[in-house]
């Protein structure tokens, strides 16, 4: 966690305005420092001009909703494109299209 805050700090160093959205990834687990939420640590309150918000992408089933978007990394396609492809079942489509809908609303929620 310390490089991806020492590379965000690095980052924002390079803007001067707000433009910065953060995607919070809990593949390895919650986004935290012990008892402290991301939100709370100093570097994210320091930044909050910066800030746009950020995007959370929750940990899911392992073995549904994260293979699918395994899947469709691998293959480097998007959403739409792996929604529309003939190799992902209709179960796997669904979980896609909640994945989809949930990182977009979120986005959408920020104002984007």
């Amino acid at each position: 966690m310390t490089d991806t805050l020492n590379g965000l700090d690095r980052l924002a160093q390079t803007i001067n305005q707000r433009s910065l959205v953060l995607w919070l990834n809990e593949f390895f687990g919650e986004v935290r420092d012990g008892n402290r939420s991301f939100e709370q640590f100093t570097l994210v309150q320091d930044l909050a001009p910066k800030l746009v918000g950020s995007v959370l992408m929750r940990k899911r089933n392992p073995d549904t909703f994260e293979d699918d978007v395994q899947q469709m990394l691998r293959a480097r396609l998007t959403f739409d494109e792996a929604i529309a492809a003939a190799e992902f079942s209709l179960l796997s489509k669904q979980r896609l299209q909640i994945v989809r809908r949930e990182l977009f609303g979120q986005l959408d929620g920020l104002g984007l």
